[in-house]
């Protein structure tokens, strides 16, 4: 059945990977299976995600099984009854029928013909883009397609799932099936990477790293290498991320709409909350639908997300186009997340936002880490009589399968490639010594088990608390034993306190089978974050390797001079560190970690003001009014030391035609035509 398909077009067919379980489906079909009912498939995803491909695909498929296969794109015709139909008879002919130029009713003819092709042969009807066919949405849905034969397979595909009555409806929603279509994973990435020529896994692992397997994104990037290493690497293969992210702009005609989608970029999950805060002035709760809806935004646990990609291309379009706005919204996230930690309770819940906030204030490795955005795939098991030989099983195995550790971080902001490697002895040796059931006798909170939601054990951490009841065994302890026994009397003694409040915690290992895996790290990770928060004082003397140090440094510890121990191989001095959370320290830790990172806010974000507001700026101004909003009195304020529109915009990061809606907000609220009148007012009230 080839010779029915162009070369080129067998060559298509060649291209096609991560879409089997679809096109198995839809061979089915044609080869006469039943569809159940079921004969409305509704394919979705964001742009570029491959919609139109997998129509394309079905079409050819379609064509070597000697089916019918009419397509409608929503841009290709005038969105009436009459002009679609007439496009689908244009496709398909039904020999029996004959129309006359006067006949009335074309939808019913439309009908008739479909229905005589039909009995003969398979009939696939496409519409695409149909998120432009909202006008014509009723229509379709009462007058043709529910008239059309069970044997007739309609495939509806736009960025959106059908909605209203589509989802609304019983009868509907039983005969539509939702296909989601997203990136493709590693295997299938890699896969297309080979058909295309790219061979080199350093470069399979670079181009799927930066393109997150989107379909569109793999081919803009496949484009742009050429074949040629050198090529790719002196343009960091992001050629294809302006022409990724005006595809998806497409979605976005308004400007302010627009802007928003710019602070929703920088935050990797947003709620109205914060993007009030990032961005300076509250957004409508219209505003805020109309963000939500657009495809290549999702809900997620803590709020809404953009597309890994589409926030990659955004941020890469601001740091290039506007870099102090860039600049000043990542100070705002790192400022917004510190007073979410601040105002938390102290109980680790607010892991999650210290870790947000590291995504800002934090290295290459660690934003590596956080970068993967799927979390509950693991979680941590308290040590029992019952499982303890499953951790005994997890420390033999992790012996017996250890193997250098190579690992390949590309930091998910810059793009940045460092590869860390580290000899299986250096890895294994902080599980030495490690007694399992001695720990269990002392409390059975010390020990944890990670495990994947089938239950396998894939990591252990073994923390002490400290209090009168440990401290016999942490002055005994290879690690722990330096730093008590450096303390004096005094200092000792503080340790000494009831075993219901620990005075700290002594981190003794946090392992995990594979340190190549960052899903796996962001677990670790995340644990000493709930430590962190919790106002305690944490000990730790890990193995003195880069690896195991750098990221405690990163993380605001501090390293105790003068105490050292060479337990891990008997040469190497190890260093202890420590971290101090109690109280004010928090505030403290996080200020410093801020100016460090220059993330330090010297704007007033997130004050009683405004975040753009100063105090030189406020003393000079009389008192406004309360009736306007933080973002008017801003401007306001801008408007009394003589700024034009044009310049208020350009401080702010506003579009005009926004400044322009604050203002004519602002003289309706206090009653003045124009801006003379308003500086007329202010200054009267000023003396």
């Amino acid at each position: 059945m080839n010779d029915r398909l162009s070369r080129v077009q067998q060559k298509e067919n060649d291209f096609l990977v991560g879409r089997d379980r679809e096109t198995e489906q839809y061979l089915r079909f044609l080869n006469g299976e039943s569809v159940d009912e079921k004969n409305i498939w509704n394919l979705f995803g964001t742009g570029g995600v491959g919609k139109s491909t997998l129509l394309d695909t079905m079409r050819r498929m379609s064509i070597q099984q000697d089916c019918v296969f009419l397509y409608l794109d929503s841009r290709d015709f005038h969105h009436t009854p009459e002009e679609l139909c007439k496009r689908l008879l244009q496709q398909c002919t039904a020999p029996s029928l004959t129309r006359s130029k006067d006949e009335p009713n074309l939808t019913e003819f439309c009908l008739l013909a479909i229905k005589e092709i039909s009995q003969s042969t398979r009939v696939t009807i496409a519409f695409d883009t149909y998120e432009e066919m909202d006008d014509l949405d009723p229509w379709l849905r009462e007058q043709l397609i529910q008239w059309l034969p069970n044997q007739v397979l309609v495939v509806i595909a736009g960025r959106n799932p059908l909605k209203g009555q589509w989802q609304q409806s019983p009868a509907w929603r039983e005969r539509v099936v939702r296909i989601s279509l997203g990136s493709f994973d590693r295997p299938q990435s890699f896969a297309y990477l080979r058909k295309c020529g790219i061979s080199s896994p350093d470069q399979q692992k670079k181009i799927w790293t930066l393109t997150h397997g989107h379909p569109l994104a793999l081919s803009l990037s496949v484009s742009t290498f050429s074949g040629n290493t050198d090529d790719w690497e002196a343009s960091d293969g992001e050629d294809w991320f302006d022409q990724l992210a005006e595809i998806w702009f497409r979605e976005v005609p308004d400007q302010d709409l627009r802007q928003w989608v710019e602070v929703a970029s920088v935050l990797r999950k947003f709620d109205q909350e914060s993007l009030y805060f990032i961005g300076g002035e509250t957004i409508s709760s219209e505003m805020f639908t109309q963000l939500c809806r657009l495809s290549f935004v999702r809900k997620a646990a803590r709020g809404w997300m953009l597309h890994d990609l589409m926030r990659d291309a955004v941020c890469k379009m601001l740091k290039e186009r506007t870099p102090s706005r860039y600049k000043t919204l990542l100070v705002r996230c790192a400022a917004y997340y510190k007073s979410r930690i601040i105002h938390a309770p102290r109980d680790g819940s607010a892991s999650w936002e210290l870790g947000e906030l590291f995504w800002y204030i934090g290295n290459a490795t660690i934003r590596w880490i956080l970068s993967p955005s799927k979390k509950g795939l693991y979680y941590w098991d308290s040590l029992t009589e019952n499982n303890v030989s499953e951790g005994e099983l997890y420390i033999e195995r992790r012996y017996v399968e250890a193997l250098p550790v190579v690992r390949t971080e590309i930091d998910p902001v810059s793009n940045q490639i460092i590869e860390h490697k580290m000899d299986t002895r250096i890895d294994l040796s902080k599980l030495e010594s490690i007694q399992l059931r001695s720990y269990l006798e002392i409390d059975h909170e010390i020990v944890k088990l990670l495990r994947t939601t089938e239950g396998e054990v894939v990591g252990i951490s073994v923390i002490f608390p400290i209090h009168s009841e440990t401290m016999p065994y942490l002055l005994n302890d290879p690690l722990a034993s330096p730093f008590f026994n450096s303390l004096s009397s005094s200092e000792y003694e503080h340790f000494l306190v009831p075993v219901n409040r620990p005075a700290g915690w002594f981190i003794r290992i946090i392992d995990i089978a594979n340190s190549e895996d960052a899903t796996l790290t962001m677990e670790a990770i995340s644990l000493l974050f709930s430590f962190m928060i919790s106002g305690s004082f944490l000990i730790t003397s890990p193995p003195p390797h880069p690896m195991f140090i750098q990221p405690h440094l990163d993380m605001g510890f501090q390293e105790v001079h003068g105490i050292k121990h060479c337990y891990y191989d008997g040469v190497t001095p190890t260093s202890t560190y420590v971290l101090d959370t109690r109280g004010n320290k928090l505030e403290l830790v996080l200020e410093d970690l801020l100016l460090k990172t220059g993330m330090k806010d010297s704007s007033g974000a997130g004050s009683e003001t405004s975040p753009n507001q100063t105090k030189s700026t406020q003393t000079k101004v009389p008192a406004l009014p309360d009736v306007l909003t933080p973002r008017e009195k801003e401007i306001v304020q801008f408007v009394i030391q003589g700024k034009t529109n044009a310049e208020v915009a350009a401080k702010l990061f506003l579009s005009e035609v926004t400044v322009k809606k604050h203002l004519k907000s602002v003289y309706e609220k206090l009653q003045v035509s124009n801006r003379t009148n308003l500086l007329r007012l202010l200054l009267t009230q000023r003396e």
